[in-house]
């Protein structure tokens, strides 16, 4: 027979069990993809990039862990969307984008923009009208301004290696490219007899992009995790830790 006191005790018992297993049930592994864009994230980057960094940081504040899988932007996305992988590390925000994924808060900016050779002569533009006599190069499957995608009357060639669209800067076979400032700078480092020096980062920005955590509607919990991120995020901001992640890297 059981006294109620030791039931009390028991009951008391049982409870704090169901709590930790709970706790447990709550703390996950976040398995997200991207693609390696230098310097922002890439699996041969110190700690996989300062974004992977910072994701790290906001899923742990928070008591879960991020792990990065790199590939293709275009396998990465396709298999996010399929719940394959729990989400994108760094996504700009597109309503298209909405129907698959929770959006967390943005947490990190890339300056996006026309980049041409010196010897063209254009440093700056008014409106995109400016550059119609331009061919431009873009990266396809990647996000851009609405007025950009929707500009009929530019001449514009689609390529899904960024790669390939410097190297047509390069050799004269397109006058622009629309890409990240800072992914283009690492880009042509890579590229014998070319240097960052030999181009113009046009005047104003085509967009100053927002990046995100995106995760897939297809996996159990994901608004949480989207908001749990949010959280982890705000924390790394008021603790100093996204600072001091940032400090060491020369962006």
């Amino acid at each position: 027979m059981v006294t109620r006191p030791t039931r009390a005790i028991a009951v008391a018992g049982a409870a704090m069990l169901m709590a930790n297993a709970a706790t447990a049930a709550d703390t996950k592994t976040i398995d997200l993809t991207t693609v390696n864009w230098a310097p922002f994230y890439g699996e041969s980057l110190p700690n996989g990039g300062p974004v992977t960094a910072l994701a790290k940081a906001a899923a742990e504040a928070v008591d879960h862990s991020v792990e990065v899988t790199f590939q293709s932007w275009r396998r990465a996305m396709a298999l996010a969307k399929r719940g394959r992988h729990d989400g994108l590390l760094g996504a700009y925000h597109t309503e298209e984008r909405e129907n698959s994924f929770y959006f967390t808060s943005s947490f990190y900016t890339v300056k996006v923009g026309f980049i041409a050779r010196d010897d063209l002569g254009i440093t700056q533009y008014d409106s995109l009208r400016d550059l119609e006599s331009y061919t431009i190069a873009y990266n396809k499957g990647w996000a851009y301004p609405e007025n950009f995608l929707n500009a009929e009357y530019l001449k514009k060639d689609a390529t899904s290696d960024r790669t390939k669209n410097i190297k047509k800067l390069i050799h004269g076979r397109v006058d622009l490219v629309a890409m990240s400032h800072g992914n283009f700078r690492t880009e042509v480092g890579k590229i014998s007899n070319a240097s960052p020096d030999d181009f113009v980062f046009i005047d104003p920005l085509l967009m100053e992009g927002s990046l995100h955590m995106a995760i897939s509607k297809k996996i159990e919990n994901g608004r949480a995790i989207a908001r749990h991120l949010d959280e982890g995020l705000q924390t790394i901001r008021d603790n100093g830790t996204y600072d001091e992640i940032m400090s060491n890297y020369d962006l």
